[in-house]
């Protein structure tokens, strides 16, 4: 979601550690369903009466969803990232800064003051704290926790040439997480959740993807193994409970490997490649959006409410964002020019 550069792909996804070619469209396509499962659906029906659409099944696709986002983000940075030089790292923070971090705050303000948030969330969110001192900033809070992945990338990055220190690096940052915790009882939970699909997707950045029948069969096997001990945890508390992180890890990485095979020979999609495109301002403003079309009128039949949602207030969402990314990539090209 938050991954903006242009998605390349290399010829094989065998061999993703090779000289980027043409698009990634696979990418494409899990970035544009992913973003219209978070803005088209699940955000889109909290400003109706139907609580219908948020059921067992709902809820463990939402963990699904981000987990599979989180995934992507590690992915790109490692595919286009490898030993980092000191220089080559300061310009990865302060693309990050300006790609990232800069649009995060100005969304940060427009949420504060439209309501969706309070000034110690805007305070949180200025100074990356907010995923350490929850309760974490109302749906900024992804963007808070992806930028916190993004300052130990670079760290990450070092690290992954050598397997075992890299799982042994991941584990001790997993634990320090559960012991701080402990200590102050203040972790937001969906960082521990959400960390390990991130070293995921940069640990497979640099390596062929499984390919045997076997290897297949075994990760379809776990994604169903770690998906059962949700099954007993009450839905609705299911995103802050550590015990469905195997279910993010396994399913994320089971679903990117199957469709990074499945679409390695598809071509660009428009709709679709726009969509991958805006897809990070559709996430800063959509609720932004949602909350001024409703104000300006609402339907009053709950079923053309969501009518007008759909094919009214979604579409601007889309080309409002399509037109802040495009536009704010212009403006960082010329400042660089």
């Amino acid at each position: 979601m938050t991954e903006i550069e242009v998605v390349t792909q290399p010829p094989s996804p065998s061999s993703p550690a090779t000289v980027p070619m043409t698009r990634y469209v696979p990418i494409d396509i899990m970035r544009a369903a992913n973003m219209l499962y978070i803005v088209g659906f699940w955000h889109l029906f909290q400003y109706t009466k139907i609580t219908i659409v948020y059921n067992p099944i709902t809820f463990r696709m939402l963990i699904f969803v981000l987990a599979l986002f989180v995934l992507i983000s590690g992915f790109l940075l490692g595919h286009k990232n490898n030993c980092m030089t000191k220089t080559e790292i300061l310009n990865f923070y302060k693309t990050r800064f300006l790609r990232i971090y800069i649009p995060f705050l100005i969304a940060s303000g427009l949420f504060l003051e439209a309501g969706l948030n309070h000034p110690l969330d805007l305070l949180k969110n200025i100074t990356l704290t907010a995923m350490f001192l929850a309760p974490a900033p109302f749906t900024l809070w992804f963007v808070s926790m992806i930028f916190l992945f993004y300052l130990i990338t670079p760290l990450l990055i070092s690290l992954r040439r050598n397997a075992l220190a890299y799982i042994a690096s991941c584990v001790l940052i997993v634990i320090a997480m559960f012991l701080y915790q402990l200590t102050m009882g203040r972790m937001d939970m969906q960082l521990i959740i959400y960390f390990p699909c991130f070293a995921a997707g940069l640990f497979m950045a640099t390596r062929p993807f499984p390919s045997s029948l076997s290897s297949t069969i075994g990760l379809m096997v776990l994604t169903v193994v770690s998906l059962i001990p949700t099954l007993t945890l009450q839905s609705d508390k299911l995103a802050y409970n550590p015990w469905v992180a195997p279910w993010a890890f396994c399913g994320s990485i089971t679903a990117f490997i199957a469709i990074m095979r499945a679409g390695q020979n598809l071509k660009p999609i428009p709709l679709v490649t726009w969509i991958s495109e805006a897809s990070f301002f559709m996430y800063l403003l959509h609720r932004l959006i949602y909350r001024l079309m409703r104000s300006l009128w609402f339907p009053s039949s709950e079923g053309w409410n969501i009518v007008y949602l759909l094919f009214i207030c979604l579409p601007i969402v889309g080309v409002t964002a399509w037109l802040c990314q495009k536009g704010y990539n212009s403006l960082l090209q010329s400042r660089r020019a």
